[in-house]
């Protein structure tokens, strides 16, 4: 399965608004996560939302023409929606895709955007999230304006006091893939800040179930080229592969 995560930055400029299709043809994402992003129609061609019909999800926050969306491969779907955050958080529940056929399991999937001042806006959230039962796997990704990994004492930001990443894995055993996949390393640039753009920080990210450790291929940040311009955020994608049974080939590792 791949996840991919993006904050398109209020839409992305005109004429160039190129993203969802660059992520869906380049990453070929199972759940593709999206922020920031206008109606997708304005980024896919007819056939492609027509195929889709059923598993596009997106709201706008209000008084802005974007918000935050979701798009799933396959399944059945059912939309959900976190009370209090229309168009900053986009969720739904899958079950019947390739993946939840061979955990056994069918997923709860949200596409967040966490709004000023973050802090309360993300422990609200998760309050709700909270009241959910256990019969899902649950797969957060977004942006949270929040530190989504932990820092080592040398790298060049300061560390975030660590309660957002103690509470998704102590209430609901979480982990963050990037951080997973990279345990050793200072954490990634996601976002390039127009204050201060060569500051690495790293709000954009993928949380997973611990269980699935063993099922982690990749994650990687999308960066360089083109994607620099397209958005002052990165792509953020996450590749798992079952222990058995089916395969899928992971996209190429990209710089970081």
């Amino acid at each position: 399965m791949i996840i991919t995560t993006y904050n398109l930055r209020a839409g992305g400029r005109a004429g160039r608004r190129v993203h969802w299709q660059r992520l869906l043809d380049g990453y070929s994402p199972d759940l593709l996560l999206l922020q920031e992003t206008l109606d997708p129609a304005l980024y896919l061609e007819p056939r492609v939302v027509a195929a889709h019909q059923g598993r596009i999800f997106w709201q706008p926050v209000e008084g802005r023409r974007w918000g935050s969306a979701l798009l799933l491969r396959e399944g059945r779907v059912r939309p959900l929606e976190v009370p209090g955050f229309r168009g900053h958080v986009v969720g739904a529940e899958v079950e019947d895709t390739a993946w939840t056929r061979h955990t056994g399991r069918p997923l709860r999937v949200f596409s967040l955007h966490v709004p000023a001042p973050y802090k309360r806006p993300m422990h609200a959230i998760l309050d709700f999230l909270a009241t959910l039962d256990d019969t899902h796997d649950l797969i957060l990704g977004g942006d949270f304006n929040l530190a989504t990994g932990r820092r080592h004492i040398s790298e060049a930001l300061p560390g975030d006091p660590p309660w957002l990443l103690e509470r998704l894995r102590r209430e609901f055993n979480l982990m963050s893939a990037w951080q997973a996949v990279h345990p050793n390393e200072s954490l990634a640039q996601t976002l390039r800040w127009s204050g201060n753009p060569s500051a690495p920080y790293h709000c954009d990210g993928v949380f997973v179930p611990a269980g699935w450790y063993r099922h982690l291929d990749a994650c990687d940040v999308v960066a360089g080229g083109d994607w620099d311009a397209l958005s002052d955020h990165n792509p953020v994608v996450v590749t798992l592969s079952p222990s058995s049974g089916i395969a899928r080939k992971a996209p190429a590792r990209a710089g970081t």
